[in-house]
């Protein structure tokens, strides 16, 4: 295949990886048009990539944007279970159409943290992204320790203090009444369809994808230990908290992120920074970040 020009970016159709069983995409594009560095933006915990296009909108015609979505969602072929071998898949397939052009990366959630180890792969490799972007993401206490004894006690103690958090928060308002509400219906309605047809077709029912994904990325998360770089990050967090953290102010990267934590703060709440009218206050801060070479 030729080269491509500068940030002329191929669309994803045009990439083939053959993994022995299946050839999988992971690359979505939302946005291909434009003359400035791309910007890829891994998924959450929730898969979801479609909910960056409304971001696509707003950044306009001359930004292109891609999502970079799990593999194995529908069990066509085995989800990844180390974060390590997300973020070397998810740098494959990047380079691959960017052809050593520059790019900015970002990642939701915790597409934050496939994220950051993606910059430290590719630092380790002598190579870098121009900008790491973390949209509302959060270093769990636990990807600090290594040891899986501790972070099997450090998980016990968070979780605790998580059911106070989502207590308390419950009962902080109409609308977060109503939503813990909603999400306890759902949980019901996920044990009943697990009884009556299995883990499998119940994921399927509830949520179009395998249960497999969601069992391989516990893995994951349980595993990974995050290490401190010299890397800097532009954090974009929510003002309205849905769960908890030990760290609000920086949401753990203080420590991590050596060469500094840049915040944008953001209206709204964890599950609305890319819906409307959130999204747009997301889009002009991008915007200037994104032209700034800095």
């Amino acid at each position: 295949m030729e080269p491509v020009n500068e940030y002329n970016i191929l669309q994803a159709s045009d990439l083939s990886f053959w993994d022995g069983e299946f050839t999988f995409y992971s690359l979505i594009p939302l946005q291909t048009n434009g003359h400035k560095a791309p910007l890829f933006i891994v998924h959450g915990a929730d898969y979801n990539v479609l909910k960056f296009s409304a971001l696509a909108d707003v950044l306009g015609n001359d930004q292109p944007i891609y999502a970079l979505q799990a593999k194995g969602q529908k069990g066509e072929v085995q989800p990844h279970n180390r974060v390590e071998e997300m973020a070397s898949r998810y740098i494959l397939e990047i380079e691959y159409i960017t052809q050593g052009q520059p790019f900015v990366l970002g990642g939701f959630s915790f597409g934050g943290i496939i994220a950051y180890e993606m910059v430290k792969q590719l630092k380790a490799q002598g190579k870098s992204a121009k900008k790491l972007l973390l949209f509302d993401s959060y270093v769990y206490p636990t990807y600090y320790y290594s040891h899986p004894r501790r972070k099997k006690m450090v998980s016990w103690l968070y979780l605790i203090a998580q059911l106070g958090f989502m207590g308390f928060n419950m009962f902080s308002s109409v609308p977060n009444f109503k939503r813990r509400v909603h999400l306890l219906k759902i949980k019901c309605q996920g044990v009943y369809l697990k009884f009556k047809h299995g883990s499998e077709t119940q994921y399927q029912l509830q949520f179009n994808r395998s249960a497999k994904i969601d069992e391989k990325h516990t893995l994951a998360y349980q595993k990974y230990h995050i290490v401190p770089q010299p890397i800097k990050v532009h954090l974009f967090w929510s003002t309205k908290k849905l769960y908890f953290a030990h760290d609000y102010n920086c949401l753990g990267w203080k420590n991590i992120a050596l060469a500094g934590v840049q915040k944008y703060i953001l209206p709204g709440n964890h599950s609305e920074m890319f819906l409307y009218p959130v999204v747009e206050e997301l889009g002009a801060k991008l915007k200037i970040l994104l032209n700034n070479d800095d």
